[in-house]
């Protein structure tokens, strides 16, 4: 909607009152007075005068008047003195900048207005005839409403958070950043006293993050304080918060057996963090290199440094550590510490290119064979006394003389050294979400930016398609760990799927309805109950389900959802943008866009939940991370949009374009984590007819010897109420080898839980391994991972309180792991 009181000053023409019109940019909506006639028309999109709304009104000029225009996705009105004098049908694309003008259009300023505009209003979204007729008779007032937190972090009287953990507050509106200070935003300990941090705030979440200076201590109480009222923090319009905002929450008693060592300088080492939770390995604590000595290090078994410049006090701490016994693993390491990790350094380096695992060394047993790509820059080392796991290749097929990984004993304590020429953190980002240079780019020559033309078309090679070539980076790194620490103790993982699942379809549909399809959403959900097996359970994902992403006027009624929902699908929102832009827009713009669409959304659909997961229309990616920004500060947490496309590259080849198989963040820019998932589309309707060949592949692959697991995400369609082929396929398949088909937030549900839960309190002592668990309710199903071997012999006895614990034995990569069912308690493993 847009309204103005007007007052021309002459009977000049084309000339704008208010709007984005910009040619450019496929038009926009704006209140104008055409160049022919001299009338107020609406302006949608560019095509031409036959879309435009003509009022039929020409300007009273000298005298003020109330105008207005409102379009609803199918309707455009207008509205002069608070009374509708015109209207026509219309759908299609209004235009596609978000850039707002007052008295001109176009991307360089013309038409400009002669006149006075004031009680200027733009609302995202249609008013009604009495709306607009209340707000001429009323004048606009500042907006006066508090902001309000809505999420805090770590919540409210937890307990078991890291020493490095960095509490975080979120709120519903944009703040004042100058207001979030270290006066406004602060950490106490238990006796009152301010912890020393640094605060930000990010515009893009809505969110401030406060930094402390020094490691917190363990088994310690904190409190977080947000001030309110009268020199508290501020929205933009100055509202202070109304009440100051408190939560606590307690430290992990004793340090858990990883230390993930990050720097604030180099930001992708934080990274590494999601790295170990993806893979299981949860028990770790997070802490800036700043905080780095011998006395930190001494409670921990197993650091794995990021990449990150060190000093020579830093080194001397991490040397003697390794050499007292602990195991580190570091990532395109500080060539200071070349002579601990028995390499001889150079300044040459490689990107971007291979590396092959040495599938006869221990670490490297159970890991693709074949060469797999790496992206980032590589050190080029010479190897002394360290053994290679992994060798760099400058091609595909050609080897080179230096390391990619390597693996050194140190000392007579049992110490050991392991390195990554490469940042293996910023290699799994940019292996998933393809090359930051080229974000924003139209380079697969299919009409629009998409997540694919980060990759196309040298980025991945096609011919690795079929291997998760991230992956199997991650679990390099995860049987390293393994291996290095089974001298002191078993370290015990969390499966990535429900009851050992080791693959599951995560089913989706695009309605267009109704401009563009008669929809099919109601007819595909119905099919899907008709394929679940009689009396199954949603919870247990043995019924068929799937998501549905549709438009706020789709022919699926608010009943009908409400229906659907309770069954146990998903509907959530198709954003479109346009119809595949070509050019990247700014995420303030791709933002206004998301409230418009998702307000018309939630209007429509008042008996669901509001969307948790989305694909966009066209999957339209203006750049790297702006898009998993906007999601996140709308409740959107798990992103469809990378997508197996387009046909003539990699449609007939099926496989991972991200290399991943499981939904992980995204990462900014600079390697920071985003809580928004990452889900592959690895199936789409728009890439192959050859469903057969796509789902056989995947599955195999996951369920065979390769060890390919993964969720693989599939679009079939939703606009016809028929059956589609590729659904039909895709289930059959699937049921025939007993994987589940489920929803978007079905998964995202699971990966919350499985996030949320906890393995701690790992101790070893005389042959025995003692821990706790504490499970989500997300994770329902949840089974845990336990080394064989420990350092004392084999498992020989599982319990939990006082009672056996059955398991069964299986080889996961190379390693041979006890795989049971676990809840929250306490275990104890035996070994001898």
């Amino acid at each position: 909607t847009l309204e103005a009181w007007v007052k021309k000053s002459s009977a000049k023409v084309d000339v704008a009152v208010l709007g984005s019109w910009s040619n450019a940019q496929a038009g926009g909506p704006m209140i104008w007075v055409d160049h022919a006639g001299g009338r107020y028309y609406l302006t949608l999109g560019a095509a031409s005068f036959a879309d435009y709304l003509d009022s039929g009104r020409t300007p009273a000029v000298g005298q003020w008047e109330h105008i207005a225009a409102t379009y609803d996705g199918a309707t455009a009105r207008f509205y002069v003195g608070g009374v509708e004098v015109a209207s026509k049908p219309f759908t299609g694309n209004v235009g596609n900048t978000n850039t707002w003008r007052l008295g001109a259009y176009e991307a360089t300023p013309t038409g400009f207005f002669d006149g006075q505009l004031d009680n200027v209003r733009i609302y995202d979204r249609a008013l009604t005839a009495a709306e607009v007729a209340v707000d001429m008779s009323s004048r606009i007032q500042q907006e006066t409403t508090p902001p309000v937190v809505t999420k805090a972090t770590p919540a409210d009287g937890s307990s078991g958070s890291n020493a490095g953990t960095t509490p975080t507050v979120t709120f519903n509106e944009p703040m004042r950043s100058s207001s979030i200070t270290t006066t406004t935003f602060q950490l106490k300990d238990g006796t009152g006293a301010v912890v020393p941090a640094t605060v930000a705030y990010s515009s893009a979440t809505r969110t401030a993050t406060l930094t402390p200076q020094s490691a917190l201590a363990y088994g310690s109480g904190y409190t977080v304080t947000v001030q309110g009222g009268a020199g508290g923090v501020a929205d933009n319009f100055g509202n202070l918060l109304a009440a100051t905002t408190t939560w606590s929450f307690t430290t992990e008693a004793s340090p858990p057996d990883i230390l993930v060592v990050t720097s604030t300088a180099r930001p992708f080492g934080s990274y590494v963090g999601e790295i170990l939770k993806n893979e299981g390995l949860n028990a770790f604590t997070t802490i800036d290199v700043a905080f780095i000595s011998p006395a930190l290090l001494s409670g921990f078994d197993v650091v794995v440094l990021g990449d990150t410049a060190l000093t020579p006090a830093q080194v001397t701490s991490l040397t003697g550590w390794v050499d007292g016994g602990g195991n580190l693993v570091a990532l395109r390491p500080d060539k200071q510490l070349a002579g601990l990790l028995g390499l001889t350094a150079s300044t040459a380096t490689r990107s971007n290119a291979y590396l092959k695992v040495d599938t006869a060394t221990p670490a490297g047993a159970g890991i693709v064979g074949a060469t797999i790509q790496y992206h980032g820059t590589a050190d080029l080392y010479t190897l002394g006394d360290a053994t290679a796991v992994a060798t760099l290749y400058s091609s595909a097929s050609t080897a080179t003389t230096n390391p990619a990984v390597t693996l050194r004993s140190v000392g007579t304590n049992g110490g050991q050294a392991a390195a990554f020429a490469y940042d293996l953190a910023r290699s799994v980002v940019q292996t998933r979400q393809g090359n930051p240079s080229w974000a924003g780019q139209e380079r697969d020559g299919v009409t629009g930016i998409r997540p694919d033309d980060m990759f196309y078309s040298t980025w991945l090679n096609t011919a690795k398609i079929d291997i998760p070539q991230a992956d199997e980076q991650q679990r390099l790194l995860v049987n390293l760990i393994t291996r290095m620490n089974a001298d002191r103790m078993p370290l015990p993982r969390f499966w990535y799927l429900p009851r050992g699942e080791k693959a599951v379809v995560v089913m989706s549909g695009d309605d267009h309805s109704p401009g563009n399809a008669p929809g099919g959403t109601a007819f595909a959900f119905d099919r899907f109950e008709e394929l679940s097996p009689p009396g199954c359970s949603v919870v247990d994902w043995e019924c068929v389900r799937s998501s549905s992403y549709v438009y706020p006027d789709s022919t699926l009624t608010n009943a009908q959802a409400a229906a659907y929902a309770a069954a146990g699908f998903e509907i959530g929102q198709h954003p479109i943008v346009s119809s595949c832009p070509t050019a990247p827009i700014t995420e303030t713009q791709l933002g206004s866009i998301f409230d418009t669409q998702l307000s018309a959304w939630r209007a429509r659909y008042t008996s669901i939940p509001s969307p948790v997961s989305s694909r966009t229309h066209c999957v339209y990616w203006p750049d790297w991370a702006s898009e998993a920004k906007v999601e996140l500060a709308r409740g959107i947490r798990l992103d469809a949009n990378y997508y197996h496309y387009p046909t003539p590259w990699i449609g007939a080849r099926p496989g991972f374009m991200t290399g991943g198989g499981f939904p992980m963040r995204f990462a900014d820019t600079t390697g920071a984590p985003i809580d928004v998932f990452q889900q592959n589309t690895n199936l789409t309707d728009e890439s192959t007819t050859n469903y057969l060949l796509h789902i056989d592949t995947l599955l195999d692959n996951a369920l065979g010897p390769n060890g390919y697991y993964g969720a693989f995400g599939a679009n079939m369609h939703t606009d016809d109420p028929q059956p589609h082929p590729g659904a039909e396929t895709i289930v059959e398949e699937a049921q025939a080898r007993g994987v589940p088909v489920i929803s978007y937030k079905q998964l995202l549900d699971w990966v919350d839980g499985r996030d949320a839960s906890t393995i701690r309190g790992l101790t070893w002592a005389a042959g025995s391994l003692s821990f706790t668990t504490t499970v989500d309710a997300g994770a329902r199903g949840m089974q845990l991972l336990l080394p064989m071997q420990g350092p004392s012999g084999r498992l020989s006895a599982l319990s939990s309180g006082g009672q056996p614990v059955a398991y069964t034995v299986q080889t996961i990569k190379g390693i041979e792991y006890a795989v049971f069912g676990v809840s929250t308690g306490a275990y104890q493993a035996t070994y001898s």
